[in-house]
């Protein structure tokens, strides 16, 4: 008889509800939980594909060792034994430190594999993992930290006025913090009851073309927009006076910046006119209750920290934060096993905490691209082995060229992955992990189980992968679970819950802070108000007030480059149907947008003598790709914008990895220079 289990969707980040009905082992129908506390019963275009995913026919089914001869399947003992075996020899003859770890978005929904694998380097002893973080969130948390003691998001169901700032929800599901149907449902509805809708981006993108106002601001430039809209604010007194008296700090210091910006040289440097600066600060300071929300879009910049600093500035100024409507904070829950504090700490620091060190110490990680440019710059890598979980350094790091040089150096690697990645190609050892579906998990966002709906023959979980290879590195008595369960209640322990609490809500549960918790009673920063000026900051060597830097490599920057290569190059927009460089083999999904293409303004393709549909050469200093021209109002004049994700047309190619933001080490993966050629 058919029968139906709740589970949910793990193919990014959202973790929207499923109900996947089964029979006799077989799928024959998957629907959204309409009990999910955030998605609600709807679920995107990749998770009604899930089952096209699960049942590729390029999926991994047993593990592949790497020969002289090609790849040869293996049995999991000898694939454990190897990797066991080869990361002893690593940790007696090199120390612990030369063990890399380096996992991708997915394991922030497989906490039960991440605790798991977290555990596993604690014991063995290296402080080299590193992560997708590397270019993804961190500096919205830094600049949160910095200056509210936490990140708030969004209040978007309670909003009068919502600012999307470097982010198109339509294609992240972002804010609505699920599936995208639920996104535009929610959209619509805002736009019904008369909430204004700012968008602030360089391209027009599906939301912004629906937006009350949309300000193409050049990319790398949001930070003098924001400070030039805090001048409005000044000059105006649009500002929230009584509530920058009661709960903030600084402000007086952050004023005397302001007086510095003047607008028309704004207008100059961000491309947007100044009658479009004063209408969306008059919009947003006017409009109350007002939200924010920041995506990668801000992120990918040499100076992202203090350009996500200047609009939570915003926020503070406009009385924003705390508050029904406004940007209010969450309480995230953090697992972790009981005997955690007890376990040994490595004595080594992470890679890169002399380069980064507040990135360091927000996420004790070692900074990807840091750990790059390590291994380049040495004659011996010193990293011996890399572990890949769930992730895609090739194609989704900065400098794709270099990323292969850097992985070619290190004398072991294994990746554990369902499909034979190009990341996964570059390795000795892959092995098939069973997707969500195919496993039992523990999510966060909400807290939620992930059922396993088939039994796959040949495949293991990520979280029984890293115990399995625990005992066999003799760490068994560390590792004393035998099965999901036994293993996921030892660490739902520290959030006081089990594995049948969770069976119980099988539409998540999803723990929130009453709004103006902090107002009241203080926030958890050095003067317990926000902070304009931080202190954070301020004692680690950084700037404590929001300035605006050009980007690293840029027209004003950088002008003997930008003579060669005038244009700006912009990569990375999201599309609905793909998760960073996944799915491109799932027929269903790769129908829906076929191939990549280069976006161009009509004047840039003028300039270039360019036709639309043709293929052009794309180049910077790093390198260069042949990519098809699609010519659209839609991209400023000037800009080029690549996706990102496509083997075959890597964006990647073209980035670079060594200038980065100081404070959290990101690379400028959407504000640096190229051109573009025709093709002969």
């Amino acid at each position: 008889m058919p029968h139906i289990i709740p589970t949910f969707c793990s193919i990014c980040e959202r973790t929207c509800g499923m109900l996947v009905t089964v029979e006799n082992n077989r799928i024959i129908g998957i629907t959204g939980n309409p009990d999910h506390v955030k998605s609600r019963g709807d679920l995107c275009v990749k998770g009604r594909a899930a089952l096209d995913i699960v049942s590729a026919p390029d999926r991994l089914r047993k593990p592949m060792r790497k020969t002289k001869a090609g790849w040869r399947p293996i049995a999991w003992d000898e694939a454990f034994a190897l990797i066991a075996d080869t990361l002893q020899q690593i940790r007696s003859s090199f120390g612990p430190a030369g063990l890399a770890v380096y996992h991708g978005q997915t394991y922030l929904k497989n906490c039960l594999a991440m605790a798991l694998m977290k555990r596993l380097l604690r014991i063995y002893g290296t402080p080299n993992l590193c992560s997708a973080a590397s270019e993804c969130f961190i500096p919205q948390l830094l600049a949160g930290i910095t200056t509210f003691g936490g990140l708030p998001m969004a209040d978007i169901e309670n909003s009068r006025c919502v600012l999307l700032w470097g982010n198109n929800p339509f294609a992240s599901g972002s804010m609505a913090g699920c599936s995208m149907p639920r996104t535009i449902r929610l959209f619509n509805e805002l736009q019904q009851r008369g909430a204004r809708i700012i968008v602030i981006d360089p391209r027009t993108s599906d939301v912004a073309a629906r937006a009350d106002l949309h300000l193409r601001v050049r990319p790398g430039t949001d930070g003098m927009l924001a400070l030039a809209m805090m001048r409005v604010l000044c000059d105006e007194h649009l500002y929230d006076a009584s509530f920058i008296e009661r709960s903030t700090s600084g402000f007086d210091h952050l004023k005397e910046v302001l007086q510095c910006i003047d607008l028309h040289h704004a207008e100059a440097i961000t491309r947007v006119p100044v009658d479009q600066i004063k209408l969306a600060a008059r919009m947003f300071s006017t409009t109350k209750p007002a939200s924010i929300i920041t995506g990668v879009g801000v992120e990918h910049h040499t100076n992202t920290v203090q350009t996500l600093r200047a609009i939570m500035s915003l926020l503070a100024m406009t009385g924003n934060v705390d508050i029904v409507g406004g940007n209010r904070f969450i309480a995230p829950v953090m697992l972790s096993f009981p005997d955690h504090a007890e376990l040994p700490v490595p004595s080594d620091s992470p890679i890169g905490m002399d380069e980064h060190p507040m990135f360091i110490g927000m996420i004790n990680q070692a900074h990807a691209l840091v750990v790059i440019e390590k291994i380049l710059t040495t004659p011996e890598s010193p990293i011996k082995a890399l572990l890949v979980a769930g992730g895609a350094p090739i194609p989704q790091l900065a400098n794709t060229k270099q990323v292969k040089a850097a992985l070619q150096k290190i004398p072991f690697k294994a990746v554990i992955d369902l499909f034979m990645t190009p990341t996964a190609q570059e390795a000795d050892l892959v092995l098939p992990a069973a997707s969500f579906l195919e496993r039992d998990e523990i999510g966060t966002m909400p807290l939620n189980r992930q059922r396993k709906v088939l039994n796959p023959e040949g495949l293991l979980s990520d979280w029984e992968i890293w115990l399995q290879l625990s005992h066999r590195m003799g760490y068994g008595s560390y590792f004393p679970w035998e099965d999901f369960q036994s293993a996921a209640d030892a660490l739902l322990q520290s959030a006081s819950l089990s594995c049948e609490e969770l069976d119980r809500h099988p539409g998540g549960i999803l723990h929130e802070i009453p709004p103006g918790q902090f107002l009241e009673h203080g926030f958890p920063t050095y003067s317990g108000k926000i902070e304009f000026f931080s202190h954070a900051l301020e004692s680690s060597g950084y700037d404590p007030l929001p300035a605006f830097i050009p980007p690293m490599e840029s027209l004003e920057s950088t002008p003997d480059t930008a003579k060669t290569y005038p244009l700006i190059l912009t990569t990375g927009a999201r599309l609905q149907m793909f998760v960073h460089s996944q799915h491109r083999t799932i027929q269903s999904l790769r129908k829906l947008h076929p191939e990549p293409s280069a976006e161009i303004h009509p004047q840039t393709a003028h300039t270039y003598r360019l036709q639309d549909g043709e293929f052009a050469e794309v180049s910077s200093l790093r390198g260069s790709l042949r990519i098809r021209v699609k010519i659209t109002e839609a991209i400023m004049p000037g800009v080029v914008h690549l996706p990102h994700g496509w083997s075959e047309a890597d964006c990647n190619l073209l980035t670079d990895h060594e200038k980065r933001d100081p404070v959290s080490g990101f690379p400028g993966l959407r504000s640096s220079l190229c051109r573009i050629d025709k093709i002969a």
